[in-house]
């Protein structure tokens, strides 16, 4: 298709042709920089310079079209001139801001609903990595958190807060098609983001939209204009911060005092055959200096009738920790073809990505210092006992305690890939049937192949002290497919005063996931993986199909351009529920007052395009796994008859077959205005935020024959908060600037869990020591633990204290008595905050200056907290190194340590979850910072170039943070890799956030 529109729109007749040139100015006779000149019936035309120039070449007999956007087109005839100098005419319906919205495009000025935008403009000179950066400190009330800093990590967004007990995100719609995320997206084709923040905006999407609705339009072709380019940059990468961890001195002190603490003899390795030659630095080894390219080429034009676009992206990553890296390409086109009636678009996107991972890194058990990396031999190690001649005593014994991993050595030797194809896009068609009314027929299709590959070689250095005793393979392919189908009517038509905008439409959309994975061990050589050649551990299957069918309408209805009401409502039906619960309807209702429209409000100029908005509405989430409404059969089941056991099977997993929709009910009051002559726009909002019937796991009692959790609709949160956007552009002479402001607050609690008991989560060791709870009254995933009073300074002190977890001596943390009840037992547990910022910010400032420009993006968070589960390790986990102020730690000679003493055994149970971890997590940083140069456009002309741009970029150039971790922003992720809403603000070790520097060159042809 596109091969046929690309065709279709080069055809140019070169009949009589004369050059034409001239001067495009506006009604009072400035130049307008950019206008489009198009001859009528070709792709042949031109742009203008700054100076409102243009020059092209055409038949004596032709037609010029003239468009700028804000401006009336113009179509005039050449008639033989040489010379035309054209005036275009303000088009009072163009200058009112256009805002992608569900399912179309509304005017600014007839919004109900809360709806934030970012267009290309916006974000074009900003260097970003993923899509979902573009996003970040841009929006009020949308915040994004990176998952820390791999290559290729992704970034939770948060709409006004969680609304669920899961981690299922927004809602993202792609060029159309719905999917799940924006990953798929490379950043230099976003032509504009929409995000839809409340009810109003958010129920025509229905039941998914519950998390909140992100509006991507990926970048068209312009009529007109022919163009090609290119944007390529390299970077280095090197980490912000790192820990003082202990060098090979140290750690023999810090483990010599520990063992005499405990009573306990010294292991020989950091005593009496102490060797500091045998040593290792495994975190200096571990990071690097890293490399990142970024390259991206264009070609998009069009004609009278077609527009197209064809992209290309190449993204290559270098992990600042060794043995990872991330490599992304993209391809886009885009097109469409409109002649009379009918217009047809296209858009298809290929993603491919490779990730190598390295998962080891800052993990519990790690290589101690005492141990070099590599033997004499240059390989692998954990273990220095045969070079060093040492016989006849164990590992453990001679080094210390437990498993002892060389975490680089894992790292280098396994072989990690996880490689996706993706294709995502859609064709829709659109009939004009009548002046204002037409039909759309859209269908969409998104399909990924995912491979998931790890081979451990027969490697000694990677079985020492692990469970693992053979090579391992373990593969598992997945693929995935949606198709969507979508039919809409339009009847969009102006009667006087009264304007009236109705949409209504059907879909469905069909997803299925097939998934096949083996697992096998001990194979003849590490050259030989195929998994029959091992011995087979296990082989899953799945193949899991659900869909979802709705029904929507929206009326929009206008008088006057004063008054605003919007009303929405959609029917949504789930096969994930069963018959009778499957449907669910999702209502919303709106208005909006252009206060500024009013005849009384004609003299008053000290503020402009005030608007004052309010809405509730009820959106619905489907938010359960599949098939979760049909039990289990476990076909291995025995059971006993006349003594004899006997195979069968019995249901072993409990259902509840009566779940069904959560339901978000959201309340929003907005005020928005202009003044300085439009130079400032200001928009405000508040709103409540109110999820019911959330599903909340409840445990069965044994005796129904099951033990597992089962889910009820019995959970409710709410969150509320207020918005803030204020947004200022100027000249000053040559200098042109922007600067905009954003910040919001969220209050987020849960409200109820119905009988279900308090969730415990955010286990930050190998131990399960939970740092979270979620109850009635608390935020989600607040941290709750013991508080620390300071340190026993004698036995006495610490007897007395009738500490029941643990038995502390002298130099063990103290535990605040918080009910007084004289003992210190688990009801003395507090709750200290949680991981989710009640406070967020953006400052984005833009300015350029004849040939030079600059931007920056300041972003930052406040009132949250963050649980340091490095300081475990550092202190407590005598299984790796540790931190190199533990040598500061309390001791008889040094009371004045707040670093609890040095202990293996650790008897009074320091360890516990306390506000020992917890550190202050806000931060305010420069997060992007650009600076460029384009050549004068006196040089351009004679090379017939339209734009040469050279850019130095910055990434977290820097950052003001008290937390002492790598970075503030740790993300969700769980000891297991996986991400959980409970685990927020939990920082296990995450890999660490890097500062970025890059060079870049943009042509444009």
């Amino acid at each position: 298709m596109l091969a046929v529109l690309l065709l279709a729109g080069v055809s140019v007749g070169f009949a009589q042709n004369i050059n034409i040139s001239g001067v495009v100015s506006d009604e009072s006779g400035q130049p307008l920089t950019g206008a489009n000149i198009l001859v009528k019936g070709t792709t042949s035309g031109a742009q203008t310079d700054f100076d409102g120039n243009y020059s092209l070449s055409a038949a004596s007999d032709a037609t010029l079209v003239v468009s700028y956007l804000g401006f009336v087109t113009q179509e005039v005839a050449v008639n033989g001139r040489t010379s035309i100098n054209i005036t275009l005419a303000e088009d009072a319906s163009q200058l009112d801001e256009i805002v992608i919205v569900g399912y179309g495009t509304q005017k600014k000025s007839d919004l109900t609903g809360a709806v934030a935008s970012v267009s290309a403009k916006d974000i074009e000179n900003f260097t970003f990595t993923s899509a979902s950066q573009a996003l970040q400190g841009r929006m009020a009330g949308v915040s994004v958190q990176s998952s820390g800093g791999a290559p290729g990590s992704g970034a939770n967004i948060v709409i006004r807060g969680a609304s669920s007990f899961t981690d299922i995100g927004p809602l993202f719609v792609i060029d159309g098609m719905i999917t799940g995320n924006m990953n798929t997206v490379n950043p230099m084709d976003i032509e504009s983001v929409s995000v839809l923040k409340d009810a109003s905006a958010l129920a025509i999407y229905g039941s998914r939209a519950a998390n909140g609705v992100v509006i991507i339009t990926t970048k068209k072709g312009e009529k007109g204009k022919v163009s090609i380019d290119l944007d390529t940059s390299y970077g280095i990468q090197d980490v912000i911060k790192t820990f003082d961890w202990a060098d090979v001195n140290q750690y023999a002190q810090i483990s010599n005092s520990a063992r005499d603490n405990d009573g306990q003899p010294r292991f020989p390795a950091n005593d009496a055959q102490f060797d500091p030659s045998y040593s290792s630095n495994l975190y200096d080894e571990s990071l690097r200096t890293a490399t990142i390219k970024n390259t991206n080429i264009r070609f998009a034009g069009g004609g009278e009738n077609t527009l197209f676009s064809l992209s290309f992206n190449d993204y290559d990553e270098e992990g600042i920790v060794k043995y990872s890296d991330f490599k992304r390409t993209t391809v886009r086109a885009n097109g469409s073809f409109e002649k009379g009636r009918l217009k047809v678009e296209s858009t298809i996107g290929l993603t491919r990505t490779v990730n190598n991972p390295n998962p080891y890194f800052n993990k519990e058990r790690n290589l101690i210092p005492t141990i070099r990396m590599r033997n004499d031999a240059g390989e692998w190690s954990a273990d220095d006992r045969a070079d060093r001649g040492i016989t006849g005593i164990a590992l453990g014994a001679f080094y210390g305690p437990g498993s002892i991993l060389n975490e680089l050595a894992f790292a280098e030797l396994e072989d990690r890939t996880r490689t996706r194809n993706t294709v995502l896009g859609n064709i829709a068609g659109t009939l004009k049937i009548i002046d204002g009314l037409s039909v759309k027929v859209n269908l969409g299709l998104e399909s990924w192949a995912d491979n998931n590959y790890r081979f451990s070689p027969d490697a000694q250095v990677i079985f020492d002290g692990s469970n693992r005793a053979f090579s391992e393979l373990s593969e598992t392919n997945d693929n995935f497919l949606s198709t969507l189908v979508e039919t809409t009517v339009n009847y969009n038509k102006t009667f006087g005063k009264h304007t009236i905008d109705l949409v209504g439409g059907a879909t469905e959309q069909i997803t299925n996931v097939r998934s096949l994975g083996a697992n096998a061990i001990d194979f003849p050589t590490n050259e030989v993986r195929v998994v029959s050649a091992g011995d087979l551990q296990s082989a899953n299957s799945r193949d899991n199909t659900s869909v979802i069918q709705s029904y929507f309408g929206r009326l929009n209805y206008t008088f006057d351009d004063r008054y605003v009401i919007t009303a929405t409502i959609r029917r949504d039906g789930s096969s994930l529920f069963k018959d009778g619960l499957r449907w669910g309807s999702f209502p919303s209702g709106a208005i909006a007052w252009n206060l500024s429209n009013e005849p009384f409000m004609e003299n008053f100029d000290a503020l402009t395009n005030i608007k004052i908005r309010g809405g509730y509405g009820e959106v619905g989430s489907n938010n359960v796994p599949i098939y979760s409404t049909d039990p289990v059969l476990n076909l291995f089941s025995d059971y006993v008859v006349g003594g004899q056991r006997v195979n069968g099977y019995a249901i072993t997993n409990s259902v509840n077959p009566f779940i069904t929709w959560e339901t978000t009910k959201t309340t929003n009051v907005g005020i928005e205005f202009n003044a300085l002559n439009n130079r400032l726009s200001v928009t405000m909002d508040y709103f409540l935020k109110e999820t019911e019937d959330i599903l909340v796991a409840t445990p069965f009692t044994f005796t129904t024959g099951t033990g597992n959790a089962v889910p009820s609709n019995n959970g409710n949160i709410e969150n509320k908060g207020f918005e803030f956007l204020a947004s200022y552009r100027d000249q000053i002479g040559d200098v042109n600037f922007s600067a905009s402001v954003n910040f919001s607050t969220l209050d987020n609690e849960v409200t109820s869990i119905g009988e279900g008991t308090a969730i415990r989560a955010g286990s930050f060791t190998s131990n399960t020591i939970f740092s979270t709870r979620t109850d009635v009254g608390q935020p989600i995933a607040s941290f709750y633990g013991y508080v620390t009073d300071g340190i026993y300074q004698t036995d006495a002190e610490a007897t007395a204290a009738n500490d029941q977890p643990g038995n502390p001596r002298a130099g063990d943390l103290k535990f605040k008595d918080v009910d007084g009840d004289g003992d210190i037992d688990e009801d003395d547990q507090v709750y200290f905050g949680n991981g989710i910022p009640t406070f967020e910010y953006g400052i984005n400032l833009t300015a350029d200056y004849k040939n030079w420009d600059i931007s920056l993006f300041f972003n930052g968070v406040s009132g949250n907290k963050i649980l340091n589960g490095t300081k475990y390790r550092g202190y407590f986990d005598f299984n790796g190194n540790y931190f190199a102020d533990a040598l500061n730690a309390w001791s008889p000679s040094n009371t004045s340590s707040t670093i609890p003493r040095n202990t293996q055994a650790d008897p009074g149970f320091n360890r516990r979850m306390s506000d020992f971890y917890l550190e202050n997590g806000a931060f305010f940083r420069l997060r992007n910072a650009q600076i460029g140069y384009s050549l004068p456009d006196s040089i351009l002309e004679k090379v017939k170039i339209e734009k040469v741009r050279l850019y130095l970029s910055a990434i977290n150039l820097f950052t003001i943070t008290d937390y002492s971790g790598y970075y503030p922003e740790v993300g969700r992720n769980t000891r297991t890799g996986n991400v959980t809403l409970f685990n927020t603000g939990v920082d296990e070790g995450s890999y660490p956030t890097p500062r970025t520097f890059q060079l870049g060159l943009q042509v444009s042809f």
